[in-house]
């Protein structure tokens, strides 16, 4: 599992990565966020922040879902 910080409306929160072998996934929990996903590893980077940002729009601003999807991806394009 990888855990990285992200910042959400200038507070540093946790961000856990679980790499889910057999179902070929990534799980992502943002708890002080009460926040989680799962989408596949095939996806190109593009596309996870794609999907990341999809989730996320609902409960933030556009530019803070961007800049989580960034922190996340970043993450995972180096594992």
């Amino acid at each position: 599992m990888l855990q990285i910080q992200t910042s959400i409306n200038d507070v540093v929160m946790p961000v856990f990565i679980f790499p889910h072998e057999e179902r070929g996934t990534y799980i992502v929990s943002i708890p002080d966020m009460n926040f989680s996903l799962e989408y596949s590893r095939t996806l190109s980077e593009s596309d996870q922040a794609e999907e990341i940002i999809l989730h996320l729009f609902n409960v933030m601003d556009e530019e803070t879902c961007e800049s989580v999807a960034r922190d996340i991806t970043r993450a995972t394009s180096t594992k």
